[in-house]
């Protein structure tokens, strides 16, 4: 996806981002059940303790039989030199990896970032004394919706909040993000004001400042809508699937190009039993093109499976 005088409506001097597609790889457990061989040793005289320890550390590990051990959670001491460069608590926002940009080394090099956006601080009328309204009705609105930049480093464990240039997205939560090399494409949600229109708002991350970008793209689309999911499969397609449009959990499915221009939405009808119609999932895309979809719940606040 590239930014350009023909796509953008709130600048026509954006910096022109380098199209990078970091590359995705795909990792599987497998279970070695071939038998393993005994390891013979001649019979010797006992070696000196050094020698022992120095043999013992040389040797290779037993190989692993069973489920693989789940990893651990760690707590990260970040940074957050003020305030304000903190995201804070909320909920609804989106926290996107963004690939580093450049030659590590080079003067405009700049490391993988986590870029985290929007997201509500309160639902509107909640209170300590009063029990939270569903998430799922139809007349949600949020209270304390932002349209916060704030950005974790990686290689420093440093928060900081950004200030992009060209005109940011409403206020807004339950949206969706996805990176698109060093861009970060955000899509749908709902704000103070209901829910926030379908346009597609970019985040170009690939110079120092970074800036907004509002992308024109032809035709129909998805159309209003928040909790939904969306993914880049095959490193081009990007995919919206599932969400609510403030009257209904949907299960329809959009593709967009982001190699072909002019840009549009196709509605797909994909073959096979597909999800029903759900909100609040989750979804994956894996390099082979496969997209996973799992979890959400439908408008009986029914839990959904993996698909």
């Amino acid at each position: 996806m590239e930014i350009d005088s023909n796509m953008t409506t709130d600048s026509n001097q954006g910096p022109q981002p380098t199209k990078q597609h970091p590359d995705v790889t795909d990792s599987s457990s497998s279970l070695d059940n071939s038998p393993s061989t005994p390891m013979v040793t001649p019979i010797a005289s006992p070696s000196p303790p050094h020698l022992q320890h120095q043999n013992q550390l040389q040797q290779p590990p037993p190989p692993m039989t069973g489920p693989r051990p789940a990893p651990n959670y760690s707590i990260m001491n970040a940074i957050i030199d003020k305030k304000e460069d903190g995201p804070g608590s909320r909920c609804g926002h989106t926290l996107t990896s963004v690939a580093a940009v450049g030659e590590e080394g080079s003067s405009g090099y700049i490391g993988p970032r986590l870029i985290l956006f929007g997201g509500a601080t309160a639902l509107e009328g909640n209170s300590a004394a009063s029990p939270p309204s569903s998430a799922g009705s139809a007349g949600i609105r949020l209270a304390g919706a932002t349209a916060d930049v704030h950005c974790y480093d990686v290689m420093t464990s440093k928060w900081s909040r950004l200030t992009p240039l060209g005109e940011p997205p409403s206020p807004r939560a339950a949206h969706v993000a996805t990176a698109v090399g060093t861009m970060v494409v955000i899509q749908g949600g709902i704000g103070p004001a209901g829910l926030s229109p379908e346009d597609l708002h970019v985040l170009d991350l690939t110079q120092p400042r970074p800036r907004w970008h509002r992308v024109v793209v032809q035709g129909p689309g998805p159309g209003p809508r928040y909790g939904h999911v969306m993914a880049l499969v095959g490193q081009r397609f990007l995919l919206a699937i599932g969400g609510n449009d403030g009257k209904r959990p949907l299960a329809d499915v959009w593709a967009l190009d982001t190699a072909a221009k002019p840009y549009e939405w196709r509605k797909l009808e994909p073959e096979g039993e597909g999800p029903p119609p759900c909100m609040y999932a989750t979804t994956s895309a894996r390099s082979d093109g496969l997209l996973l979809l799992c979890g959400g719940r439908d408008a009986n606040s029914v839990a959904t499976d993996l698909h």
